[in-house]
């Protein structure tokens, strides 16, 4: 009989000091027989973990303050003690995580050549700061990243990464300048950022007036200035997703504040505001709202670039030329200094001209569209078009209706009965890519073995934790090695798949240990077709199953993208303690006893409560997962229900459908790819099934997978754009803040 809901909160209370989240979490912990697997599910959690060290930690901060308490009563959501290591950034970062949580006490520590140098070297200065952070947020600048985790592999589970910003589609024309003679960037009176237009202009001999003319739209439309902005948002979601952000979503809400950079690499203050909620809210820490507008800038003592009126235009946004210098660039008392486009580029001419054309270094100006710009010098620009506006910031217009200005995709006509067949993509985009060193693992129905097959044949990290090298290729084959990242067969529900996880990690222990098959052989009644041959001995099933847990726990801690095909709702489980089984007892092996079995098909609030509990534990031993649901086309082979086959297919579609978009919907790193509806989609006219109208045939699975490699797993090759920015940003990320070089330079 299960617990009762009043004894599931009154353990969540106790355990957690919460109350569950939705009587589905309630509903889903049911499943537990006694208080004791409850208290035990509940105290294994790293939730519980996180609570005691934060407990511990409070009490010992309450002993050392006594009774003079010097903080008054306030608000607090969380305790922890938090290490950034990251770019000038990671100051505001660490101030904007105190105020969202009242009493976080965070560090910032700026990864900087020189504290990178130090790691190399040995010279762990951050030993007592690494050890007593109960987290730690890296951004990947250098080897930092590493580093700490080769250095300090008994904290490596505390490690989390967060993304480093680099956007210049606003901001084209900034370059770095490097003295070949001093090995550093040279100094202006925007600190290290210049211009590539003003340098090329000087390069060539002209006068400052005449580098003025060059600063007009079709120069930019040339130097490909207005060809940045998908480049920059690809290489943004890219970075994003290697930190487990999803970027798109935290872009698109930038983007409709306008210009959300001072540069291309200092953010506004409610980017990092966003950034640090992100960061706090995916490890289960409540954030107070608003209080970002109370946390200094960091950033307004620095330069601040302009949008060119042009470049503005093309995103939606107003532009201009003043450019504001950094403090230190003038007198103390006059700390807001403003340049117009002259004197901005006459500036820079005496900074050019200071260090000499024979010492001055910049990568960009290599590339032949910067070659002999003096040939717009003189020309008018009568007749040029108008730059394109990005479909990712398209300018603000009236419209006469709210379907006026919709894309193609959003009509049948024009996505569907104009299409060719093969040509559909009902792929609007991918909320995130899939690297080639992604570590990528399946597990589903049938038919998400397609997508395993396809990994490996793309040259794509296909993650496989449970191998067997010992056997020939078609033995391990028969024996569904490699079919999954482990052996765990055919998960078909949503409840097979969080009951695995609960049982790699001794939360759940299902009474129905084994089954003999006819032939004397023994069973996993969890995994049944695994090993065709069966195991001879009850020892060897459980050596085996205990070897395939080791790699269960291993897969789910280190896969970067995990891909799920939800393929039934309706299976049959165990009456004793609600385990449930991939095929009914009695097919390959154990016996049907109607007083231990039951039918059971899962409704859409059940397989969203064990999906989301999935994910939620998921998350807690590996929080950077990134999750693709699919939903398996291939029809139910039976029904047990008393009614037609076609209509329980028809629901059970409908039910894993709506459940995948509820999961999807609501977690940024979770995403849906809609196989089910490529191939079962009317437009085929029933082209991608078999003659049994259940089978898919290859040319289906080709559209799938062509679809799925092409959004998520793109293998082209960058453009050369794509590969200049690639460049830039990496070497962006190995320079020390502005105003750090600026204040050694000056003494300040």
């Amino acid at each position: 009989m299960p617990i009762s809901k009043e004894t599931i909160i009154a353990a969540f209370n106790r355990f957690l000091g919460r109350a569950p989240e939705s009587d589905a979490v309630i509903h889903a912990h049911q499943v537990f027989s006694t208080e004791e697997q409850l208290a035990s599910a509940l105290t294994s959690s790293q939730e519980y973990a996180l609570k005691k060290q934060r407990d511990e930690q409070n009490a010992k901060k309450n002993k050392r303050r006594g009774k003079n308490v010097d903080v008054p009563p306030h608000v607090s959501t969380s305790a922890i003690k938090v290490t950034i290591f990251g770019n000038c950034s990671a100051i505001t970062l660490a101030k904007l995580m105190q105020a969202m949580t009242g009493d976080i006490v965070a560090t910032a520590v700026e990864a900087n050549a020189t504290m990178i140098a130090d790691l190399c070297a040995g010279k762990l200065d951050h030993v007592s700061l690494i050890e007593e952070s109960d987290l730690i947020f890296i951004q990947e600048i250098g080897e930092i990243l590493t580093l700490i985790q080769s250095q300090f592999p008994l904290h490596n589970h505390k490690v989390r990464r967060f993304p480093f910003i680099h956007f210049p589609a606003f901001h084209p024309d900034i370059v770095y300048v490097q003295s070949k003679r001093q090995g550093i960037h040279i100094q202006g009176p925007l600190g290290e950022y210049q211009s590539a237009i003003a340098l090329c202009g000087w390069l060539e001999g002209l006068s400052v007036e005449e580098t003025l003319t060059l600063f007009r739209h079709d120069v930019y439309a040339a130097l490909g200035y207005y060809d940045y902005w998908e480049t920059s948002q690809k290489m943004m979601v890219n970075v994003g997703a290697g930190a487990g952000f999803s970027m798109l979503d935290l872009l698109e809400k930038w983007h409709r504040r306008g210009c959300w950079l001072y540069s291309i690499n200092h953010p506004r203050p409610f980017v990092l505001a966003d950034m640090a909620r992100q960061m706090l809210t995916r490890e289960g820490i409540t954030t107070l709202p608003d209080v970002e507008n109370f946390v200094a800038d960091g950033f307004t003592v620095g330069p601040a670039w302009p949008v060119y009126p042009e470049i503005g235009k093309a995103h939606g946004i107003e532009g201009h030329y003043y450019f504001k210098c950094i403090e230190s660039y003038g007198p103390r008392e006059k700390p807001i200094l403003m340049l117009n486009l002259h004197d901005y580029v006459a500036h820079s001419y005496a900074v050019f001209t200071q260090s000499g054309r024979d010492d001055l270094h910049c990568e960009r100006l290599a590339l032949p569209r910067f070659q002999n710009l003096k040939r717009f010098v003189g020309l008018g620009v009568e007749g040029t078009p108008e730059p394109a506006v990005p479909v990712a910031a398209p300018a603000v217009e009236k419209r006469s209706n709210p379907y006026a200005t919709l894309p193609d995709h959003q009509f049948w006509r024009r996505a569907i009965e104009n299409v060719a067949a093969e040509n559909v993509d009902p792929v609007v985009r991918a909320k995130f890519p899939i690297s080639q060193h992604d570590r990528v693992a399946t597990a589903g129905s049938c038919f998400a073995q397609h997508i395993s097959a396809s990994l490996s044949g793309q040259g794509f990290n296909f993650y496989v934790a449970e191998k067997n090298p010992a056997l020939t290729p078609e033995e391990a084959t028969r024996r569904q090695y490699g079919t999954f990242s482990a052996r765990y067969g055919n998960l078909y529900t949503a409840r097979q798949l969080i009951q695995l996880f609960d049982r790699a990690y001794d939360r759940f222990t299902p009474s129905d240990d084994h089954w003999v098959r006819d032939d004397g052989k023994f069973v996993d009644p969890f995994r049944p077709q695994v090993e065709p041959d069966g195991f001879a001995s009850l020892d060897g099933l459980v050596r085996a199953r205990s070897q395939h847990f080791a790699a269960v726990r291993e897969m789910f801690e280190r896969l970067d993208v995990f891909v799920f095909t939800l393929g039934l709702t309706e299976a049959w489980r165990s009456r004793i303690d609600g385990a449930v089984y991939p095929l009914a007892p009695g097919i390959v092996a154990g016996r049907m006893d109607d007083a231990a079995h039951e039918f059971v098909n899962f409704d859409v609030n059940e397989v969203i409560s064990d999906m989301r509990l999935f994910v939620e534990r998921l998350r807690q031993v590996n929080p950077a997962a990134r999750l693709i649901i699919t939903v398996s086309p291939v029809p139910l082979i039976a029904t047990f229900e008393n009614r037609h086959v076609l209509v329980s297919t028809t629901l059970s579609k409908s039910v894993l459908r709506t459940a995948a978009d509820e999961i999807t919907r609501r977690d940024p790193l979770s995403d849906y790819f809609p196989s089910y509806e490529i191939i079962t989609g009317n437009y085929s006219r029933g082209a991608y099934f078999e003659k049994d109208l259940r089978s898919v045939t290859p040319a289906g699975v080709r559209h799938v997978m062509r679809l799925f490699f092409a959004h998520f797993a793109p293998t082209e090759g960058n453009s050369p754009l794509a590969d200049e920015i690639a460049r830039e940003s990496s070497s962006v990320r190995e320079i020390i803040c502005d105003e750090e070089a600026i204040d050694k330079q000056a003494g300040k």
